[in-house]
């Protein structure tokens, strides 16, 4: 410690970088650059930072690294200043966080930003993660504000900045004051008294004065009139007050001082506050109280601003920050330092709810309130109140008694001298009366006793700073002690704030108690209750505004001290003429939680230090609210000086910190002013020697890299202090030279030590413990002799010192005697002894870097050196360190006797406590004597005179190595009382953990808090306790689970639990000694198996099952192991050029994440990978066009073109199913431009192999805009719901510049995917402005996907100005095209899904129901086609969606019957076209309210005629509808009939559901297998059947049930019977309703088998996607290929869900009536195809291998709710997850896995973010009962691995069970050494396994180390109480092993015998 070490030159990182890019010439000046370092990370990662600025360029660098250079050259303005700091992330009212994102690169100074204000009032705010740190540059008019994770703003600066200074929040600038030319001063009337009534009349009647706001006068500061009764008045006065300076006041009306927080708000004012009484109502009994804001003065300028929290460093900080400033006032020559705190605006909804929280709880006291009594002091008047809280925070408050008097004493006629008197106190707040011995009146201002003892303590150090004192005392001065402070607005004569009246009717501010008793605690309050108010009046500025000019008030100040300085001139930065910094002290006692800080602040000038000591006092804001945090208050306890120096500087090494005063010493402590001396100063350097490559970039030269060099002569400087202390000299010539500075000691052991001693002994001694170390640690370098006599280290020596010097009170004269003498003789000693000591200390450095890890595992080990070749001498280390603790102690002080005796008991304890915890600790090593702690214990203890602690032998510390037969103590006899005794005798802590595991000793193992609970009067604070039981984790761990299981007495899994609670983690387990680790080793095994279900992820990390927690899906679901299969594509130079502005997609899923998941599931057959061929859109086309006989070659050319082009109609079709199967499964790449494919132009001709061109001009998005579409759909449907990144600038970045039908598609998939929810509002309207149609239509489906539920009102705008009916009455015709206006009214019913919204529901149904005129000119309405209204209907359904029972909030609509009248209603002859239109609209809205209600009467109503004759009269396609409708409303009855496969002669569930009339041609068409012709009248039974068909469909949606599959493709099979000829009318028309009903059928079945592949079902669809003629239109092939992706759907991962959502959906995207080309929307808008997004869910249960991270087969087992169970192979497709209960692997090669979703809720939450389940392979002997099983198992896995290794590396391997450690291991556990899995990350975990238990327990019992063999009693102990209790076995260990283990001992036992 306090080591100076010369680190070379210093000179910036970045100047070779500038002057080799030119922008600095070869040689620059100092001048022409500016040089600002900084210190970033936390503790031990803190690093140096650099900031390098030049006129126009600012260089960041980081360690020796260049991070980013800032140009400004465009700019034409010169950076004046550029600065690091902080911003914290915008937090509202509310508590959200703002979007801004912080950056995973974020390089912060401290982990948390504290000072967040806000939740004072109770109010729960979601804190900030970490503040985000950015560089600030200034120019002249802008700031330039760079996030250091990437992200940047530009501001215009409403003024000039002089200077800026970070702070905990931004930054606080100087505004540059500009000095106006000086004009003659033209004369004007005087200004009347601010309390005058003339004043009151012309004041004007602001509006602000009516509202609930706070009086406004911080804005602009008057100057302070000089008082007419002053003695400096007179003429002069009057003349100042008639002709004043214009130019004067120009310059002190401005604010100097401006906080910046927030590079998106405006600036903000550094105010200060004065608190008033507010007038007392008639109602009350008590004024309230209230605050006024000034800003600061002009001339107070910038000095010293806390960067960042001054307790930041603590261990449990603030919930606030502690913010000085300190300022200079040229004019005043005052320094005066302030405290600041944020505070934030609120909501009317919080200051309701606040003032809520506070009527309830003063209502609750108000008893306590009633009995207040006056007090009988002296008392402040209410108009004075502010005065004295501006001395240090120290407010008196007025009492109702005095008010009394003041009111009496008003009431007589008063004097004109007292008139006088009282008008001059209240202009002048200084204002004293001329004669000293007269009584002051009432109004005169007095001062409360609190400062007036305060000012008698200060007077010395306010007289540090000498100059001017004024009359009064300038520490305790109120703000208008200084002439250029501004005039207040509102004194006496104000009358308040309204604030309490304003919200209510009472006034609920608490009036500070008025007990006339004004303690320290009683002034406290009144600066709680300032603060407070200030809070209060930022809440309501935040509703009611402010006249501020614009400014906000962010930052509030508070005066703590004021010093006057030397008078010096105006010009210059005050920052070059004061130095400050602060350093925390201890606290004031061990049971306390205020903080103490210290203030140093250095005169330049004078060469002087004033130290100021803080007190931080902590309140709460509001003590009457529960949840209200508390709030440090700085109070000044102490001012003094510190003699004459140079330099002052802070220094910083990990979390300790020092003040380096140059040429002096250290001050380590806050409150000291002792200054601990530096040892010799290194050698000046002019190369780092720590530097691994030198400045010239070669390494292997070292001429001259030691190197020494000379400073220049002059007076050095500190500056840039750095990370691990390192500061810069400057020499008189201006050369850096860089310097290190020890802060503490180099053994981390020495450190805890310190510590220690730190915690055991009193505050005021443990201030002393570093000091003394750094004084005895600069003696021992100083004097290296010292070490000739012991093997210890210096620092040892230095900490022994420490040690003894708190307790050579104890040694008697002979004792101090005989230490005189041993400095004599310590030169006189013989040579070879010495070389003796110096032969062994390296001997056993030498053994310590040879050893190796798990050398012991060799068969014979080398013999030791006998200990006889190296001459015994006894240590001398105590006697040197007490003779030098000796010394210490004298210059130290006296110490009482019971101090001494309180002190030497404490340490002894304390240190032997640590040492019984290090030995907790396998990784600590053995205690060497180097760093031995037993002579030192033996050493107190034998001056305590307590024999069972000395080093006698046969005693503890003598058996543990601290006799005296090895180490000379002092001898010294033990003085005559003790004042505290120790224990008995030292108890170690294997005893101890063997006694209670006996039962024999229940009590607690002690810690550092019991040492030390003894000696304080109160209760330790919780801080201490934390820390103290922080040096000792593992015991007290050990004893508190101890105590709380009944000595492991409970089950393993309550023992588990325990570990858990008590911070015991795997770490900890493996350091601990496996003798004492065992009972929880064992009590893990037991659990291991199967843990409980509701444990947390902790509890089953602890157990080493990592693969029973299930990760959220912030995590890749995908394995790291996962096998990537690539493409073999050929990749030409074109190509490759291509792709860098085109990229293009990797083919298929073979890129895709889950591919290896997918392989899995279909690993039988390749049906996924022919699947996702049939629908590659974008890639070469094929078709068959055999050549017949009679063709020739033109005609079949011509055959093929036709071919082609029906295979083109085909393509068109083919995007809607592939982004089925390709759902989800893509992370883009967000730098890279993303495009959806397009189409492809070859077609490959079968059987010749010829490949032909389709014509491009076919394919144009002109011609072809929804296939464009649904491809940009496709593309976009790719992404993953779960990327991270997908916001406004990927949008825009992503933006083609014309509009295109692509990304039309593309804007649509996102909003699809939720990705549209963080899209900005403008860039919606930059897409809606071009009304692209297409692009109108997506962006607008996308956002109220996007919004779904939510009501939002900006989105409901944008979508009302797109549909004509939302418009309000008169507006104009809106140019907006009709499939826009239905997506509007579709994004209407997203956007207000399940909210039963009257005024949307009331708009759906009239545009149902629109009854409009025809022109027999115009044609139809082309607005209000079917489509249109059919999306009313699905708007309308989904509003009210399923609350067909509770249409409470549609009363009076009639809904149901207006609805029903349109659906099955008779058809007027003039209204028919509007009933035809609105028929489907209305029977889905009826189905989607009513769905699953079980409503018969509308199920009834709704459902197809009863009469055949009736079908006539409706038209086919709405009988399918009704005929599904029917069934959805009376969901429940929908149950399919099991058929045996070998009699289906029993009807099924649809032809059950026939009408009777039909019943019989289901049969008849069932049994025969001939063709049926075609007739117009079967087309109601053939829509009938499909929607009965769809019907159960919908019902087994995603279900997998083979039942209704089965149904479904036999009513597809007998519709494939029905074929003929087509030649007349009605043919076509049967057979178009046929086709249509096929495919309906088709994506029946696959809706059904929804992400199965289901094999049967497949070879339907691969039949119906090989039509390539003339008779299938666009929509037929649509309907096949979104089935084909359905049956894929998400490469087998997804499925159908059957909430009502997913239903509603479904009905909505397989609507049956599909287009009839690829521009037809007549009747179903074509972007409405793709909502089945909103029914897909992810249900694929994966499971993967937790060490190979691959995904693999396992069976599972899964428990339904209804008792039922299923056995399924995963990775598989579940059922709903509502439905099941519990799913468990049944693999025994793997550890047991159970999710239990009935009971633990948690887990189902989980499984729905991320369905990858994690598993770990488990031992053989786990996995098999029996040895034998468990042999075999092993050999055969090791003989799998021996066939997937080569050769020589598996030999190699096996080789290792031939060593003497591991011949005796059992094939079974061989795999716990080699996993047989050679892709197994077991071979990188570090944890450890029970062979590893095994080999360290059986050296233990070789050993002869006593720890070691008290380890194993232990073990013993524990395997007796597991015999008795546990049932006699051990399954961690086994009882052969541990029986082994003790006849080892018991054979060692009888040979020593």
């Amino acid at each position: 410690m306090a080591k100076v070490e010369s680190l070379g030159i210093h000179t910036p990182v970045a100047l070779p970088y500038l002057i080799r890019e030119g922008l600095l010439p070869a040689d620059p000046k100092k001048t022409s650059y500016r040089w600002q370092t900084y210190i970033s990370g936390k503790d031990e990662d803190q690093i140096d930072e650099e900031l390098l600025v030049t006129e126009h360029c600012v260089v960041w660098s980081q360690g020796k690294c260049i991070r980013n250079v800032y140009r400004f050259e465009l700019e034409g303005e010169a950076v004046s200043q550029a600065i690091l700091t902080q911003f914290a992330p915008s937090i509202g009212i509310s508590g959200q966080e703002s979007a801004s994102k912080n950056g995973e690169h974020t390089y912060t100074t401290h982990s948390s930003l504290h000072g967040q204000p806000g939740n004072l009032s109770g109010e729960q705010i979601k804190p900030s993660t970490r503040p985000v740190r950015a560089l600030v540059v200034f120019l002249k008019s802008k700031a330039h504000v760079y996030y250091l994770h990437g992200a940047r703003h530009i501001l215009d600066l409403p003024f000039e900045i002089e200077r800026a200074l970070p702070a905990p929040r931004g930054c606080l600038l100087q505004r540059k004051i500009t000095r106006k030319l000086h004009v003659a001063p033209t004369p004007h009337l005087p200004s009347a008294p601010p309390n005058s009534f003339f004043s009151s009349q012309l004041r004007p009647q602001s509006s602000h004065l009516q509202s609930p706001t706070l009086v406004r006068s911080f804005g602009r500061p008057q100057p302070a009139k000089p008082s007419p009764r002053r003695g400096g008045g007179g003429i002069d006065g009057l003349l100042q007050d008639v002709l004043g300076s214009p130019a004067a006041a120009a310059t002190d009306e401005v604010a100097s001082l401006h906080s910046f927080t927030d590079p998106l708000a405006s600036f903000g004012v550094v105010t200060t506050s004065y608190q008033h009484q507010k007038p007392r109502l008639s109602t009350k009994h008590r004024a309230g109280v209230s605050v006024d804001f000034e800003a600061l003065a002009a001339s107070e300028q910038m000095v010293y601003v806390s960067p960042d929290d001054e307790l930041s460093a603590s261990i449990s900080p603030s919930t606030y920050a502690v913010l000085l400033v300190v300022t200079y006032n040229n004019d005043t020559q005052l320094l005066t330092v302030w405290h600041g705190w944020y505070i934030e605006e609120k909501s009317l909804r919080a200051l309701f709810k606040q003032r809520e929280a506070q009527k309830a709880a003063k209502a609750r006291r108000r008893s306590s309130y009633m009995s207040v009594t006056a007090g009988t002091g002296a008392t402040t008047p209410a108009v004075r109140a502010r005065e004295s809280f501006a001395a240090a925070g120290t407010l008196r408050p007025p009492t109702e008694h005095a008010t009394a008097q003041h009111t009496a004493q008003l009431s007589r006629k008063s004097t004109r001298a007292e008139e006088e008197e009282a008008m001059a106190s209240q202009m002048d707040p200084d204002y004293q009366p001329p004669v000293p011995s007269q009584p002051p009146t009432r109004e005169t201002r007095r001062i409360s006793s609190l400062n007036a003892d305060l000012r008698t303590s200060q007077s010395a150090g306010v007289g540090s700073f000498t100059g001017a004192g004024g009359r009064r005392n300038a520490s305790f001065g109120g703000h208008n002690d200084r002439k250029s402070f501004g005039h207040r607005k509102s004194r006496g004569s104000t009358p308040g704030s309204v604030f309490g009246r304003s919200l209510g009717p009472d006034d609920d501010l608490m009036d500070i108690d008025s007990s006339g008793n004004y303690e320290h605690d009683e002034n406290l309050d009144s600066i709680v209750q300032h603060i407070r108010a200030t809070f209060d009046a930022a809440g309501v500025d935040s509703v009611f505004g402010n006249v501020d000019d614009g400014y906000r008030r962010e930052l509030v100040v508070r005066k703590l001290h004021s010093m006057s300085v030397s008078m010096r001139p105006a010009a210059g930065n005050p920052a070059d003429t004061f130095r400050v910094a602060t350093l925390r002290a201890p606290r004031l006692d061990n049971s306390s939680e205020d903080d103490v800080l210290g203030l140093y602040v250095q005169d330049m000038v004078r060469k002087e230090i004033s130290h100021i000591v803080l007190t931080i006092k902590r309140r709460r804001i509001w003590p009457e609210m529960a949840d209200s945090t508390t709030f440090p208050i700085p109070v000044v306890t102490h001012v003094g000086a510190l003699k004459q120096t140079h330099d002052l500087l802070k220094l910083h090494d990990g979390r300790r910190a020092a003040l380096l005063v140059l040429g002096q010493g250290l001050i380590l402590s806050g409150n000291d002013t002792t200054l601990c001396p530096l040892p010799s100063q290194a050698s000046y350097r002019v190369h780092n020697p720590f530097d691994v490559l030198t400045r010239s970039g070669s390494p292997g030269r070292e001429a001259g890299k030691n190197r020494l060099i000379q400073p220049a002569q002059g007076s050095l400087v500190v500056t840039n202090a750095g990370a691990g202390a390192a500061y810069d000299e400057v020499d008189g010539s201006g050369v850096h030279h860089r310097r290190r500075l020890k802060l503490g000691a180099d053994d981390r052991c020495v450190e805890r030590l310190l510590t220690v001693c730190e915690t055991v002994l009193p505050v005021s001694q443990a201030a002393r413990v570093r000091a003394t170390f750094c004084t005895a640690y600069a003696w021992v370098l100083a004097n290296p002799d010292c070490l000739k006599d012991t093997s210890c280290s210096a620092e040892w020596i230095a900490f022994t010192a420490t040690v003894l010097s708190f307790t050579t009170a104890l040694l008697d004269n002979k004792a101090r005697a005989a230490l005189k003498l041993a400095r004599l003789a310590s030169g006189k000693q013989n040579g070879v002894e010495q070389m003796a000591i110096h032969l062994g200390r390296q001997q056993r450095q030498e053994r310590a870097l040879s050893s190796q890890p798990w050398s012991w595992l060799a068969a014979s080990h080398a013999a030791a050196v006998s200990s006889s070749t190296v001459a015994t001498r006894k240590d001398q280390l105590l006697s040197i360190a007490a003779a030098l603790a000796d010394d210490l102690s004298q210059i130290s002080g006296a110490v009482s006797p019971r101090q001494t005796s309180v002190n030497a008991v404490n340490l002894l304890h304390g240190l032997h406590l640590f040492r019984e915890e290090q030995k907790l600790s396998t990784l600590s090593g053995r205690t060497s004597s180097e760093l031995a702690l037993e002579p030192i214990i033996a050493q107190l203890g034998t001056w305590l005179g307590q024999q069972a602690w000395s080093g006698r032998a046969g005693l503890y510390y003598a058996i543990e190595g601290g006799g005296d037969d090895k180490w000379a103590f002092v001898k010294s006899s033990p003085p005559s009382q003790l004042y505290k005794r120790p224990m008995d005798e030292p108890t170690s802590v294997h005893q101890w953990f063997e006694r209670a595991l006996q039962g024999s000793d229940d009590r607690p193992f002690p810690d550092l808090v019991s040492v030390v609970a003894a000696d304080l009067r109160s209760p330790p604070s919780e801080d201490f306790v934390r820390n103290a039981k922080g040096l000792m984790p593992k015991a007290c761990a050990l004893s508190a689970m101890m105590e709380e299981t009944g000595a492991l007495s409970v089950g393993p899994s309550r023992i588990v639990e325990s570990l858990a609670k008590h911070q015991v983690d795997s770490n900890m387990l493996e350091s601990l000694p496996q003798g004492l680790a065992a009972p929880f080793r064992e009590a893990i095994a037991r659990c291991e198996r199967e843990p409980p279900t509701s444990w947390s992820q902790d509890l089953l990390q602890l157990v080493g099952r990592e693969d029973l927690v299930i990760q959220d899906m912030a995590q890749s679901s995908t394995s790291a192991g996962a096998p990537v299969i690539y493409s073999d594509t050929n990749r030409d130079l074109q190509a490759i050029c291509h792709a860098l502005e085109q990229p293009v997609h990797a083919p298929k899923t073979r890129e895709a994440a889950r591919h290896g998941v997918s392989q899995l599931i279909f690993h039988q057959d390749r049906r996924l990978v022919d699947a996702a061929a049939l629908m590659r859109y974008y890639s070469t086309q094929e078709a068959e066009c055999a050549k017949q006989p009679d063709w020739s070659d033109g005609h079949h050319l011509d055959q093929q073109r036709n071919t082609i082009a029906h295979v083109t109609v085909r393509m068109w079709a083919l995007p809607a199913g592939d982004g089925m199967i390709h759902y989800d499964c893509l992370t883009p790449l967000l730098t890279e431009k993303y495009i959806p494919h397009g189409f492809g132009s070859k077609c490959l001709m079968h059987p010749m192999g010829n490949v032909l061109h389709i014509d491009r001009t076919t394919l144009s998005e002109e011609k072809v805009g929804w296939a464009y579409f649904h491809a940009g759909v496709s593309g976009g449907l790719r992404i993953s719901k779960q990327v991270k990144g997908i916001d406004t600038s990927w949008v825009a970045f992503n933006k083609p510049v014309e509009l295109t039908n692509r990304h039309a598609g593309l804007l649509l998939a996102l909003g699809l995917g939720g990705h549209l929810k963080s899209l900005a509002k403008w860039l919606s309207f930059k897409y809606l402005t071009p009304k692209h149609n297409m692009t109108s239509v997506g962006l607008l489906l996308g956002l109220s996907a996007s919004y779904i539920g939510t009501m939002d009102s900006l989105i409901t705008r944008m979508l009302s100005v797109h549909i004509t009916r939302m418009l309000p009455p008169g507006a104009a015709e809106l140019n907006v095209s009709a499939i826009t206006q239905t997506a509007g009214l579709m994004g209407i019913g997203l956007l207000y899904y399940d909210t039963q919204h009257r005024r949307m529901s009331e708009i759906m149904l009239s545009e149902l129901e629109y009854m409009e005129v025809e022109d027999p000119d115009s044609g139809p309405d082309r607005l209000r086609d079917e489509s249109y209204r059919l999306a009313a209907g699905f708007a309308l359904g989904l509003i009210n969606l399923g609350k067909g029972k509770s249409l409470h909030g549609l009363h009076g609509m009639r809904l149901p019957e207006r609805l029903l009248a349109v659906a099955i209603g008779p058809r007027p002859v003039r209204a028919v076209h509007v009933f035809d239109r609105a028929t489907a609209g209305s029977i889905i809205a009826l189905t989607l309210i009513y769905m699953k209600t079980g409503d018969k009467g509308i199920a009834a109503k709704v459902d197809i005629p009863d009469a055949a004759a009736q079908f006539e009269h409706v038209r086919p396609d709405m009988l399918l509808l009704r005929a599904m409708a029917r069934h959805i409303i009376i969901w429940d009855e929908i149950k399919t009939v099991h058929r045996n496969p070998q009699n289906r002669t029993s009807p099924g569930w649809i032809e059950s559901n026939l009408p009777a009339c039909y019943q019989s041609t289901y049969r008849a068409l069932s049994s025969t297998k001939l063709k049926q012709p075609l007739q117009t009248t079967d087309v109601p039974f053939y829509n009938i059947l499909t929607g009965l068909a769809w019907a159960l469909g919908l019902k087994y949606a995603g279900s997998g049930n083979e039942d209704a599959r089965d149904e479904v493709l036999s009513a597809l099979d007998l519709l494939y019977h029905v074929a003929g000829e087509s030649y007349y009318y009605d043919a076509k028309l049967t057979r178009a309703t046929v086709r249509r009903c096929v495919d309906v059928l088709a994506l029946v079945a696959a809706t059904i088998m929804a992400g199965t592949g289901d094999l049967q079902t497949f070879r339907y669809l691969r039949r119906l996607h090989g039509r390539t003629d003339a008779e299938t239109p666009y929509g037929s092939h649509m309907a096949a290929h979104l089935a084909i992706g359905v049956l894929f759907m998400g490469g087998g991962t997804y499925t159908f869900g059957t909430s009502n959502l997913a239903i509603a959906s479904l009905i909505c995207a397989f609507y049956p009536l599909f287009p009839a080309d690829v521009h037809d929307n007549r009747v179903h808008l074509q972007a409405f195809r793709h909502f089945w997004v909103f029914a897909a869910e992810a249900r694929c249960l994966v499971v993967e291998d937790v060490d190979t991270g691959r995904p693999i087969r396992m069976p599972v087992k899964v428990s339904m709710r209804d008792g039922s169970k299923k056995v399924l192979t995963a990775p598989c497709l579940l059922p709903e997850l509502d439905t099941i209960a519990l799913i468990q692997t049944t693999d025994s090669v793997y550890w047991p896995l159970t999710l239990d979703f009935a009971n633990q809720p948690s887990h189902l939450e989980a499984f729905r973010s991320n369905q990858t389940v994690h598993i770990r392979r488990c031992p053989a002997a786990e996995a098999h009962g029996t040895v034998f099983s468990a042999t075999l198992a092993a050999v055969n896995d090791a003989s799998q691995s021996a066939l997937s290794q080569p050769l020589a590396s598996n030999n190699l391997w096996q080789s290792l069970f031939t060593l003497p450690a591991l011949k005796d291991l059992d094939t079974a556990d061989w795999e716990l050494v080699l996993p047989p899995d050679v892709h197994s990350s077991t071979h990188l975990d570090e944890r450890g396994t029970v062979v590893d238990d095994r080999l360290i327990l059986g050296r233990d019992a070789e050993d002869s180390d006593v720890d070691r063999l008290r380890a194993l009693k232990v073990l013993f102990t524990w395997a007796e109480k597991v015999k008795v209790e546990g049932g006699g076995e051990m399954r961690w260990l086994g009882d052969e092993v541990v029986q082994k283990l003790r006849a080892r001992i018991e054979e060692r036992s009888r040979l020593a015998a």
